[in-house]
């Protein structure tokens, strides 16, 4: 008797091992978004240096980390290098979700510290005294060791931003000299393509519903319009000067379904050689060398690259066989001589490696979160399930590590947007928080998700609530089908957008689940499309796109209000949680509250949590670990 218990012991204790707290999983890497620097004598990255993230700079021999900012109030949350002693830095402030940044300022600094400038304004918490840095979005960098940047300026206004000139900038000196000037009729959704000169070659104008392309041959040449055609519509947009400086490097849509890199001559107005197409995906992630595109990145069941040029193809080939494991990407100094290489995998945050050509060797650096056990992490599948419609649906599939992932509690996490590239192959934290508690985890890339091309996207306009939330109602079926889920054992669980699916879910197929997490979503449709106070309403977006996309709020008003959550609260009888950020301009809190008070009219008090001074998202650990601890009690109370 004393050795069965002994035994039950033993069982009991590998199975409800301690899992991984939500700190361990969810707080910032110790070194994150590594460049190498043109001369190949110093890598930046970010780490955490005075309770924020600073950059800091790796010497290539030594390896040995040097601070290089000291912000306490500000995180900073993206590089480049400019040239070999100068880099650009952006401001913000990093957390779990990067729905919106708070900040934005762009710094340029010497990797010694010395010669710090703010050379772009970020909010109102990261000013100039004067207060005359316009806002910057960086375009592009110039080939060799100028100090100089392109950059397009951005116009606060009363009604929103609107695009201003495009720049040539001194880092040095702040001084800006226009190197292109806005098209009369520029829009918010305006973008530059910039040649190895600085100058201006392209400009795309999206607004009022259209898109316009226009060209110039060089910086004294008139402008010309190579094409317009409706927003909502598969077309085509340029992203780079080719090495010939007369034909363009496109995204191609225009007559196929997924997305590919072509040239395009706007002498004729005639696309020409496709570079790069891939069967599953959107291709528009261009790889650069000192400006020239030689490859592309994408996400496909896994993520990937390819390049144009042999050399870099071989050196690609031959890391991949060195770690074959992990998705592997590079960036390299001027010379090629020293290759950086990230690699990352389901299970692995990521790590650094640096190969040196001449030596012939690559040796490990640093993990991105050495605290991590690849081991002890849970790993996530590719796969493809097939909605009611006929429409390939892809999704990401984590189980238990060890379980026999059959009949286990389910959870459906649900991705924000909806328009974005949604959930990827590789470490998911929140993945990884439900997977080691001992829920299986289902992350369906539903219609509408962008990056798997025009058909996946159309077929979402004007379906929330409708062939949307079927897409996600038909992964529950599909993982009960497979005997993966325990039909009486499902929960749904989204931020954003997926908070809206999650409460849509809850009214529509309230059969499907036993809960459900309403992470900062949208519950009232007709206050997302008519609600003054938020960051998108004076956008042309919203005056366009997403009335298309959406709804009128005018003419489809019962069509809005029949896929409303907070009209069908009392449909809803499975426990809720929800929980909101006090200043979030994105998802006002407002939808939470009037979602509140809908369930508790109809009898069902949901778990209410606010976090004072958080957005679109928490940022504060500490709020971070309020939701998370939150839900897990949530689930384990509801999926027993």
């Amino acid at each position: 008797m004393r050795t069965i218990a002994a035994l039950w012991l033993l069982a009991a204790g590998f199975a409800f091992a301690e899992p991984p707290s939500v700190e361990t999983l969810f707080k910032p890497p110790q070194f994150a978004l590594m460049r190498i620097s043109p001369d190949g004598a110093s890598i930046a990255a970010l780490a955490p240096v005075a309770g924020r993230q600073n950059l800091v700079i790796l010497d290539t021999r030594t390896h040995k980390p040097t601070p290089v900012t000291g912000f306490t109030d500000r995180d900073v949350v993206d590089l480049r290098w400019v040239n070999s002693k100068r880099l650009l830095v952006q401001t913000g402030s990093i957390g779990t979700r990067v729905f919106d940044y708070k900040g934005g300022g762009l710094f340029a600094i010497d990797k010694d510290g010395s010669e710090g400038r703010m050379i772009s304004e970020g909010g109102a918490d990261e000013q100039s005294s004067s207060g005359s840095l316009k806002p910057l979005i960086p375009v592009r960098g110039l080939p060799g060791d100028s100090d100089d940047l392109i950059a397009q300026e951005i116009i606060p206004r009363i009604d929103g931003t609107h695009p201003g000139e495009l720049v040539r900038v001194n880092t040095r000196t702040g001084r800006r000299t226009n190197v292109g000037f806005p098209k009369a009729d520029s829009g918010e959704g305006e973008s530059w393509v910039a040649d190895d000169k600085g100058v201006g070659r392209v400009q795309v104008v999206d607004s009022q519903g259209k898109v316009r392309i226009y060209y110039r041959a060089n910086a004294d040449a008139p402008w010309q319009k190579l094409d317009e055609y409706p927003e909502l519509s598969s077309g085509w947009y340029p992203v780079a000067v080719a090495d010939d400086d007369k034909t363009l490097i496109v995204v191609d849509r225009h007559n196929r379904d997924k997305a590919a890199i072509a040239r395009y001559d706007p002498a004729t107005k005639t696309f020409g050689e496709v570079l790069a197409e891939h069967p599953q995906v959107d291709l528009s992630n261009l790889i650069r060398d000192q400006g020239r595109v030689v490859g592309v990145a994408y996400e496909a069941d896994r993520g990937g690259s390819a390049y144009f040029e042999e050399d870099l193809a071989k050196i690609k080939s031959a890391i991949d066989r060195a770690l074959p494991n992990t998705v592997n990407g590079m960036n390299w100094s001027r010379d090629r001589s020293l290759i950086l290489v990230t690699a990352y995998s389901d299970v692995n945050p990521g790590s650094y490696y640096l190969l040196d050509m001449k030596a012939g060797k690559m040796e490990w650096l640093v993990d991105r979160k050495p605290w991590i056990k690849p081991k002890e992490m849970a790993p996530m599948q590719p796969v493809r399930y097939t909605a009611r419609d006929g429409l390939p649906i892809p999704a990401y599939l984590t189980l238990p590590k060890d379980s026999n992932g059959k009949n286990l509690p389910l959870v459906m996490v649900i991705h924000g947007g909806p328009w974005v590239d949604g959930d990827e192959w590789g470490f998911d934290p929140e993945a990884q928080f439900l997977a080691t508690r001992g829920y299986a985890v289902l992350q369906p890339n539903f219609r509408g998700t962008t990056h798997y091309g025009w058909k996946h996207l159309e077929a979402s306009f004007g379906q929330w609530g409708l062939a949307m939330q079927d897409d996600i109602t038909d992964g529950v079926k599909w993982a009960v089908e497979q005997g993966i889920a325990d039909p009486k054992r499902v929960c749904i669980y989204g931020a954003s957008y997926g908070g809206y699916a999650t409460m849509m879910g809850l009214a529509k197929t309230p059969e499907l689940y036993r809960c459900g997490v309403n992470y900062v979503g949208v519950t009232d449709v007709n206050l997302y499309l008519t609600a003054t106070w938020t960051d998108y309403s004076q956008s042309d977006a919203a005056q366009y796109a997403i009335k298309g996309m959406v709804g009128d709020a005018s003419k489809d008003a019962e069509k809005i209000k029949a896929v409303s959550p907070v009209a069908l609260a009392s449909r809803i009888k499975a426990p809720v949680l929800m929980a909101y950020g006090a200043a979030d301009v994105r998802v006002p809190i407002e939808h939470g509250q009037r979602m509140r008070s809908a369930l508790e009219s109809a009898g069902n008090k949901p778990i209410w949590i606010v976090a004072d001074g958080e957005g679109h998202g928490f940022r504060e650990m500490a709020n971070q670990k309020m939701f998370y601890e939150a839900m897990e009690k949530f689930l384990a109370e509801n999926l027993k």
